[in-house]
């Protein structure tokens, strides 16, 4: 329940939602106290005309009636303010597969693990987790995608993300991070082993908007990044059709690619 209460916590949409269907239902709530207050004051309260009070319902309406609108306003533009932290790539036509690796005698149902390599070549880190992490995604055709390093402190070690591919964060929200073991992703770097969902738990990813419309995720895989027997990071891609074993033990095998970035 409380895992659950979490995740439901770092979908900003969600919140949104539900903070907005609160807010109009105070306004309903609210709305009816007034509509009864004169007669709960004359019958219920003892006074004899209710009339000599207009200006006091006169004041107390127009300050609620600010509250409410201040408070919507809040609301309104908070929604409107997200960012938009890592964008969508842009769809490679086919004259282009061939750049991308997919020779004529390479099925698509594969990576190009060296065009990978190619876009971890050159940049600062961060540019490497980024471009290979774009990479991976975009070859396997992912919704969402991101990328995780661990983070030691004392005793306690921690993941938090770096990379992310098509996410979208509320603006000041920051970075998602996992304690090791907490969730799929610390359950991942904890134990080492990758993990495959074709159903992911509700609430879990994010939808996938775009101008065309918008879409919810629905197979999971997330793979431990390994050096030298030690996971010093964790690569999670939501997508929105089924990898194959192929797909996955060939996922894995750039997760080595992207370790030699550390």
């Amino acid at each position: 329940m409380i895992e659950q209460i979490q995740l439901f916590l770092k979908d900003p949409a969600k919140v949104a939602r539900v903070a907005t269907v609160g807010f109009f239902v105070m306004v309903v709530i609210v709305a009816w106290f007034l509509f009864t207050l004169p007669h709960d004051l004359v019958y219920k309260g003892g006074m004899i005309d209710s009339g000599r009070a207009a200006s006091v319902y006169a004041k107390l309406f127009t300050v609620i009636g600010l509250a409410f609108a201040f408070c919507y306003a809040l609301i309104f533009f908070a929604q409107k303010t997200k960012k938009e932290t890592i964008v969508y790539l842009d769809k490679k036509i086919e004259s282009g597969a061939n750049e991308q690796g997919f020779t004529s005698g390479q099925s698509q149902d594969s990576l190009n693990l060296n065009s990978i390599r190619d876009k971890i070549k050159s940049g600062s880190k961060e540019e490497k987790w980024q471009n290979g992490l774009n990479e991976l995604c975009d070859q396997l055709k992912a919704g969402q995608g991101a990328l995780y390093l661990a983070n030691k402190k004392g005793e306690s070690k921690s993941l938090e993300m770096k990379s992310g591919y098509a996410i979208v964060l509320a603006e000041g929200e920051e970075n998602p991070s996992f304690n090791w073991g907490e969730g799929l992703i610390g359950q991942v770097a904890a134990s080492g082993k990758s993990l495959y969902l074709d159903e992911l738990p509700e609430g879990y990813a994010a939808r996938i908007e775009s101008g065309l419309g918008s879409a919810l995720p629905r197979f999971l895989f997330i793979l431990p990044l390994q050096k030298e027997n030690e996971t010093i990071g964790v690569v999670e891609v939501a997508t929105f059709t089924n990898l194959s074993e192929t797909l996955r033990k060939q996922a894995q095998e750039a997760g080595i690619i992207l370790s030699e970035i550390i």
